[in-house]
């Protein structure tokens, strides 16, 4: 045993001084030369692949992203509402007040200026030929004929008076396609715990289909806490609509309806509203009322108007006010109609005087169009918080307060309070915007959306003359 492992230890020891005889082989692996053209010609393979590849993408994504967008995302079909007025100021002319004539002369009488004069005389035939010649211009000078038109008096007859009627009933017709009943349904509860609901309804007027809805303006205040909203047109059918948004400052909403579920016949009855304008001296021109002038839906008030140089004073705006002669009721709704078809107010309860709590008023259409145009198009008012008015040309004058909008009273915690807008401060900027009167200002400020921030330059009065300022204003909604 010994033996053998005296063996194994010699070998081991044999092996490991053979070992010290041999050394590992070292190698060292030199890279290849770069072929530069090669490189080279791959960069710029590379480089055209990639272009092409981008160019095939973007094509791609031309092509069909339009068509996957109006998969995932499909339009709605709304076009832009424009509400036009037309100008039919010079077509209505107010009544012309009676003028009595300087003399009458009797029949049996000769005009003092006659008497002493010779007798007439039956013309000639040489006296007709001279006529004849004249007319024809033989004597080469210019004659000028002056045509006697008679006047003849005739006695109106009843038959006249049903006549006029028919036409201004005709009229009132018409508009009453234009027209629905916008009812607003609320519930409650009484003093015994039972739910019962509200039915309260006004008059509507259809003013635009966009496309994709019918829309509708209508006094706002009965839909505030409306659950449904329900529409009647003229030819008895209802359908459910919503609120689509509101102007505070005139009380009136925009109550849309979808096409789809318009029945064809509703479709064929019905008739867009037909806008125009009355001038501010207007007096006497003859209106008609038409849609719940007496609170009932299909009344009617014939009549004229008193006055219509009334402006309203509202948070960045201003509206004329239609004064009519019309007895009305309280909670009269719907529209006035010139004898051209066209409507000129929408019923309002804007007392001034606070004594005729039952003549007729509207707002002009003309004042308000361009709100409800911008209300129609889901678009919310913004607004500045002041209350204003045109300089005068004579306080442009007299006092050098330079033309713009005149800041007659500024909103409680509104922007402008808040920026240090004062009353007397005359706004001639907004924006890039030049405001060279009041209406400039409305029409500024329409332009604009709730939270746009606006540069406002302002003329302040001094002890030495107006001095400019400028403000970075945040707008808000009007609410």
């Amino acid at each position: 045993m010994e033996d053998k492992e005296q063996s194994i230890a010699d070998e081991n020891k044999a092996s490991e001084q053979s070992s010290d005889k041999y050394e590992f082989i070292t190698e060292t692996i030199k890279k290849p030369p770069i072929n530069k053209r090669k490189l080279a010609r791959k960069i710029i393979t590379t480089i055209i692949l990639a272009i092409l590849f981008g160019l095939c993408t973007c094509l791609t994504v031309l092509i069909c992203f339009p068509r996957l967008q109006s998969l995932i995302y499909p339009a709605d079909g709304t076009r832009p509402v424009s509400l036009p007025v037309e100008d039919t100021s010079a077509e209505e002319e107010p009544i012309e007040p009676f003028v009595a004539p300087e003399h009458d002369t009797p029949a049996d009488q000769t005009d003092p200026a006659q008497d002493g004069s010779e007798e007439k005389k039956e013309p000639s035939q040489d006296d007709e030929a001279d006529k004849n010649k004249n007319a024809e211009g033989g004597d080469g000078k210019e004659v000028v004929v002056n045509n006697i038109v008679e006047t003849i008096e005739k006695e109106l007859e009843l038959d006249d008076y049903r006549s006029l009627l028919r036409k201004i009933s005709a009229i009132a017709e018409a508009t009453q396609k234009s027209l629905v009943t916008v009812s607003g349904i609320s519930s409650n509860t009484d003093w015994f715990n039972n739910s019962f609901e509200n039915n309260n309804s006004t008059t509507g007027l259809i003013i635009a289909d966009n496309g994709k809805e019918l829309l509708i303006i209508s006094p706002s205040d009965i839909l505030n806490n409306a659950r449904n909203v329900r529409v009647t047109f003229c030819d008895g059918q209802t359908y459910a609509a919503r609120v689509k948004n509101a102007d505070a400052n005139t009380n009136l909403c925009i109550v849309s309806i979808d096409l789809e579920r318009l029945e064809e016949k509703t479709r064929e009855q019905i008739e867009m509203a037909q806008f125009g304008s009355v001038a501010t001296s207007a007096v006497g021109v003859p209106v008609v009322a038409v849609g719940a002038p007496y609170g009932a839906s299909g009344s009617v008030g014939i009549g004229q108007i008193t006055s219509n140089s009334v402006v309203l004073d509202k948070e960045d705006s201003n509206v004329r006010i239609i004064s009519t002669d019309i007895y009305a009721s309280t909670s009269a709704s719907g529209v006035l109609v010139n004898y051209n078809g066209r409507i000129v107010g929408i019923i309002c309860h804007e007392d001034m005087s606070g004594n005729m709590p039952n003549l007729l008023r509207a707002y002009a259409v003309s004042d308000i169009s361009d709100s409800i145009e911008k209300i129609s198009n889901g678009q919310a008012l913004a607004t500045l918080g002041i209350i204003g008015t045109d300089v005068t040309p004579e306080a442009n004058t007299d006092r050098d307060v330079p033309f713009g909008a005149f800041v007659k009273e500024v909103v409680a915690d509104s922007p402008a309070m808040d920026a240090g807008i004062r009353i007397g401060d005359v706004i001639v900027k907004m924006g890039t915007i030049e405001i060279g009167s009041f209406t400039d200002y409305k029409q500024a400020i329409l332009k604009y959306q709730p939270q746009d921030m606006v540069m406002v330059t302002l003329e302040r009065p001094g002890r030495d003359g107006y001095t400019e300022m400028t403000y970075e204003i945040m707008l808000e909604e009007l609410k």
